[in-house]
């Protein structure tokens, strides 16, 4: 696990801990977690904490798995070279290379993305197809694998991925033991978008389009056929297309009918009212076009999603 100042310390310690909590299953352990730095040196992290590393970047490294996390420190080391440097140097020789959150960003900049699928935080989506191009960023993935090179979105994600690789090496049983034990989901259902989406319309760079996303949200059972909303942001269905792709990675089509999932979905959490009258509401006309989008962008019924999130209040 490469450790750098100001990274973020749940993307450390999350993946660890799952690697940790396996080796507790098994006769001896499997996994040997080690920390490099530049120079060896300790770093603090984000939310102040200190890290102590185990070795620099000049250590002899064993074949295994080389993780980069994220954080807010992520953005200065990609523009330090030794850094980059030890990547591309180094990935080579890994059996799995892997990141969590805007750690993806830092294996962006060595070139071990380039045409290749990957994921990151769903903050940095307006930044990722101009920053790196030839990579092929899929934003709603939970994580990714392309080969050897898996990739995580944000934050608690990389437990998600810890876990599939934990699965890939010991088997669905011991991975399960190890969600089980740390309380969360071995695999969790949806994208990213469903907990992004609403978010990611506040950042929208065209003040036309971010226009349009405030309408949509505040009717999001109006007509938003693409005629309308191209009229609406003053744009070309071409460029509002463009636009939609570059700024959020879907259609505008796709894009609302996400909208419509995610006042659903408040509705649900939030309410009483039947199935028809959420679908009625949030612009998905009826029960059964609802199941559908919640089976689309959730991976979920809306019964089961009810049922997992409704308020107690």
């Amino acid at each position: 696990m490469i450790l750098f100042p100001d990274v973020m310390m749940l993307d450390v310690v999350g993946p660890l801990q799952v690697f940790s909590t396996a080796n507790r299953f098994l006769d001896q352990p499997f996994y040997r977690v080690r920390t490099i730095s530049e120079e060896g040196a300790p770093v603090v992290g984000e939310s102040g904490l200190a890290l102590l590393a185990d070795a620099g970047f000049d250590a002899d490294l064993p074949s295994g798995d080389l993780f980069t996390p994220g954080g807010p420190g992520v953005d200065r080391q990609c523009r330090n070279p030794v850094l980059i440097d030890f990547l591309r140097q180094a990935a080579p020789q890994q059996r799995r290379v892997a990141s969590v959150c805007s750690g993806s960003l830092l294996l962006a900049e060595a070139g071990l993305l380039d045409n290749r699928q990957a994921t990151c935080h769903w903050s940095r989506t307006p930044d990722l197809w101009r920053r790196y191009p030839a990579v092929r960023w899929l934003p709603d993935e939970i994580y990714t694998r392309d080969g050897k090179v898996f990739t995580s979105a944000g934050v608690t994600a990389g437990i998600d991925l810890a876990l599939a690789m934990v699965e890939e090496d010991l088997g669905s049983d011991i991975a399960l033991e190890v969600a089980r034990e740390l309380v969360v989901y071995m695999r969790r259902s949806g994208g990213q978008s469903q907990y992004s989406r609403p978010l990611r319309a506040q950042s929208a760079s065209a003040p036309g389009l971010r226009r349009l996303c405030e309408a949509i949200a505040a009717e999001p059972a109006a007509d938003w056929r693409v005629t309308r909303m191209s009229a609406f942001a003053n744009l070309t269905e071409r460029s509002l297309h463009r636009l939609f792709i570059k700024e959020f990675g879907e259609s505008p089509s796709r894009f609302v009918e996400g909208m419509r999932v995610d006042f659903a979905r408040n509705a649900l959490e939030q309410t009483a009212a039947s199935f028809d009258q959420v679908a009625a509401l949030s612009g998905l006309r009826d029960a059964q076009t609802l199941r559908r989008a919640f089976a689309k962008h959730l991976g979920l019924t809306p019964g089961a999603y009810r049922s997992r999130f409704r308020s107690t209040a």
